[in-house]
């Protein structure tokens, strides 16, 4: 729903202080002296404005147009290029470390009624579970619910997780539309209980998420059972605005080292994620819980 999408920038200089005479202080007041720099706000600031501004944004149809939105009202509000580069470097940073930002999101994103996102199940989890003998699977960026949804038109039982309050209420009109039953949690992937030997399938697809970290690897792992699968779709690092979002292939297979891995690409090809879309670094995975 994940989903879209892995802003990387420069950082701008600190500033300085410059020192005027105490009988020009008054007039400098409204305007800074020739050369001195406005003190820049503190990450968690930066972070903290960006939050309060998603609320009163205009929906968007995908992630690039809402931080587009927010590029834009910064340099409405006075910023340097130099500036705005800081502040969205800062905030692609701390989405990776913080959750509170993408419930906000992708909120925005899925109250627009033209949203970009691919509606077709994922075409990996696809050619995965064909043949496959259907059990309980956990969706985990359910976003609008079309792997949720497609998993459980095949009999699996299935829990799809999401931050976003709009997602999850899409979710449930597709399901009721498909006339199947999901269950829909809204969540983050750091407070949702996972559980002990509970999944025959867990499904991660463009989830900007620590999917390298090993603390999140050992969750998942405990949580499958033994055979069970997890399918992963994710951007890969190329320097572009998506990279905020990115799974580095090296450490991902690192990460799931413990596993059998059942498919590894490596790859550039069209993501399964928004339309239109070019060709992108990929990286897709299928591991397997060893017995």
């Amino acid at each position: 729903m994940f989903r879209s999408i892995r802003l990387l920038f420069v950082v701008a200089l600190l500033p300085g202080l410059l020192i005027t005479p105490l009988h020009h202080a008054s007039a400098q007041e409204s305007k800074p002296p020739s050369g001195q720099l406005q003190a820049q706000p503190s990450d968690d600031a930066v972070f903290q404005r960006f939050l309060e501004w998603l609320p009163s944004a205009r929906p968007a149809n995908d992630t690039p147009e809402l931080t587009n939105q927010y590029r834009s009202h910064l340099k409405s509000g006075g910023a340097s290029d130099a500036e705005v580069r800081r502040q969205m470097g800062i905030i692609g940073r701390l989405l990776r470390e913080r959750a509170d930002g993408w419930r906000f999101i992708f909120n925005n994103v899925y109250a627009s009624s033209t949203p970009s996102f691919v509606t077709q199940p994922n075409a990996l989890l696809v050619a995965t579970v064909e043949g496959r003998k259907p059990g309980r699977a956990l969706d985990i960026g359910m976003g609008q619910g079309r792997n949720s949804i497609f998993l459980a038109l095949k009999g699996w039982d299935v829990t799809g997780l999401d931050v976003s309050d709009e997602g999850i209420a899409v979710a449930r009109k597709n399901a009721e539309r498909a006339g199947v039953k999901i269950n829909a949690i809204r969540e983050t992937i750091e407070a949702f209980d996972y559980g002990t030997g509970q999944w025959d399938l867990i499904v991660s697809m463009y989830e900007p998420f620590p999917v390298t970290s090993t603390e999140y690897v050992e969750r998942l792992r405990k949580s499958l059972k033994p055979g069970g699968l997890i399918v992963l779709e994710n951007f890969a690092p190329e320097d572009t605005m998506l990279d905020w979002t990115a799974t580095d292939p090296g450490p991902l297979l690192v990460a799931f080292k413990d596993f059998r891995l059942v498919y590894f690409q490596d790859t550039f090809a069209k993501p399964d994620f928004v339309t239109p879309q070019e060709k992108r670094h990929l990286v897709r995975m299928v591991v397997e819980k060893r017995p």
